[in-house]
């Protein structure tokens, strides 16, 4: 990232969704100088001169260029979310996934492997969420355009999103019963850091359970 949050977990925790506004600034800077059309031809994408790249992501549609971030609905983007995109395309990876799940620490390497992050901040929430709602999780998922898919053990539930293009996600779910509470777990395709660095992934993956689990 341009500039690292000093607090705690992976981008500060996403520095609570309001240390982003020095970095944003900067980042639209840097977009001025990045190569959308380049970008959007490795992501496959959609792309015009007058809008950039389209990017789908939450059920919206973002349109990214030199300019900045737009969306297709008109409504506001959060700087936040602009955030995440414009290290998307600026990294423009022309990787693809490997179709193998992996967690979140084994992704970051060495600096991630004592971290809480994943648990307390991604997968206590989609516990607590959907404890005794498997039906409600489907539903939802459905609504995010997952897909039941992965493996899961016996009982479990294993859930496939493509939270951006090539960017898989899996949550591996099992509910509550008499003599355990539900538990969630939460992996991504072991090229995930190929197509985004590793902090912005982590924001990305926060912003995307946050969606799920207020819905």
């Amino acid at each position: 990232m341009t500039e690292k949050s000093k607090n705690s977990g992976p981008a500060g925790e996403t520095a609570s969704f309001g240390g982003f506004q020095r970095i944003y600034q900067d980042l639209l800077e840097e977009m001025k100088t990045v190569n959308v059309r380049a970008a959007a031809q490795n992501l496959g994408l959609p792309y015009t001169e007058e809008e950039g790249v389209e990017v789908p992501f939450l059920g919206r549609t973002f349109l990214i260029s030199n300019r900045g971030a737009a969306s297709k609905d008109g409504e506001m983007v959060r700087e936040i979310m602009a955030s995440v995109l414009f290290h998307y395309i600026m990294c423009g990876s022309a990787a693809r996934p490997a179709g193998r799940f992996v967690t979140l620490s084994e992704l970051a390497g060495p600096l991630f492997k004592q971290s809480s992050y994943s648990g307390s901040a991604l997968e206590r929430p989609i516990a607590r969420r959907f404890a005794g709602k498997s039906d409600e999780l489907l539903s939802v998922a459905e609504s995010l355009g997952g897909r039941r898919e992965g493996e899961a053990g016996l009982g479990g539930i294993s859930l496939v999103f493509e939270t951006l293009p090539h960017i898989l996600m899996q949550i591996v779910f099992y509910d509550q019963d008499k003599e355990f509470p539900a538990k969630a777990t939460l992996l991504f395709d072991a090229n995930a850091t190929k197509l985004m660095d590793f902090e912005s992934l982590a924001v990305l993956a926060t912003i995307f359970i946050r969606d799920l689990v207020n819905r």
